[in-house]
């Protein structure tokens, strides 16, 4: 980095020539001078705001500054929690790098058996009327991610997710508007009492029992138990981790806890709940039909034998039926 450059944007930031600062906030000062008309003052403590969004730009206003850190992660965390229909939130104690390194591994691997197994049990795919077979859907566990979260940020983001209007008229879910009229509701939601601590959360992209199954059981064991040959610092890690909860149903769900996403796992999967359904649908119509047809064929049952007492020629007919022999 050329001195000169950095000299003329504290001139232009109106800063000593000698002075001890960070390298992010000497980026902010190089970042002022270049696009002009911004001010930026170094301290422990820098209060951002939409202005430091460089004009021209097409980034929308951010409570912190728009290419930073907790920016990005609060972003990403408001997008995470709208889109996510099943999130686990489980803590982990001082683990390390390569510890998270190996159980994503391993959980990678699981995840793949259990696509394999969902893949075989499902029929083939009925082509359609031109005779293309239609694409596959992309497999659950490859979608499953664990990710480790930021607690302040996330319960940011979703207090942001949960309690911003939709009408509301902000700028961007990220922006001071949206920040301001979520901050009362801090602490209200029932999710923020587990982000204590260090915590992380596992995404699933739909509510598959054997995914959930797969990992509660490869993560979260009731006995420790592991094979021969399992990697250590995946033994050491999964020690370190323990199930918090989970939340369900994207925005406005509930959070549940260990017991309820436990019963979750006995469900079964999705495609055997919608035939237990179909089947208790067609059932209860068919008993609701025959229902309805009996007492209609009843009252049809005692009027047309009515009309056989009355009507002579009926008796008639069915006393020559009744005394006629059998034929051979």
């Amino acid at each position: 980095m050329p001195p000169s450059i950095f000299l003329k944007a504290a001139a232009r930031t109106k800063l000593p020539t000698r002075t001890s600062i960070s390298f992010r906030d000497a980026c902010y000062f190089i970042e002022a001078f270049v696009n002009g008309g911004q001010r930026c003052y170094a301290s422990h403590s820098v209060t951002h705001s939409k202005t430091c969004v460089p004009p021209g730009s097409n980034q929308p206003p951010s409570h912190r500054p728009y290419n930073s850190r907790q920016t990005l992660l609060h972003r990403t965390y408001i997008s995470l929690l709208r889109a996510t229909p099943l999130m686990v939130v489980f803590q982990h104690n001082n683990l390390r790098g390569s510890e998270l390194v190996a159980i994503r591994r391993d959980l990678r691997v699981a995840m793949q058996n259990v696509d394999a197994q969902v893949a075989a049990s499902q029929p083939a795919p009925i082509p359609d009327e031109d005779g293309n077979i239609p694409p596959e859907p992309r497999p659950v566990g490859e979608q499953v991610k664990m990710v480790v979260v930021n607690t302040e940020l996330f319960s940011a983001a979703l207090r942001v997710a949960e309690y911003l209007p939709k009408d509301a008229k902000v700028g961007s879910s990220s922006g001071p508007e949206a920040y301001d009229m979520t901050l009362q509701y801090r602490g209200s939601h029932p999710m923020e009492a587990l982000l204590v601590g260090p915590v992380g959360v596992i995404q699933f992209p739909t509510v598959s029992p054997p995914h959930i199954l797969a990992v509660l059981n490869l993560l979260f064991p009731e006995k420790a138990t592991f094979k021969k040959g399992t990697d250590p610092l995946f033994i050491s890690g999964v020690s370190k981790m323990l199930l918090l909860g989970a939340k369900v149903d994207k925005v406005g769900g509930q959070t549940i806890d260990t017991a309820a996403l436990k019963h979750i796992t006995n469900l079964g999967d999705l495609p055997t709940l919608r035939g237990q359904l179909l089947g208790l649908m067609q059932s209860a119509g068919a008993g609701l039909v025959a229902t309805l047809q009996s007492p209609s064929k009843a009252l049809w049952v005692t009027m047309e034998g009515r009309r056989k007492m009355l009507d002579p020629d009926s008796q008639k007919s069915a006393e020559e039926e009744s005394s006629d022999p059998p034929t051979a």
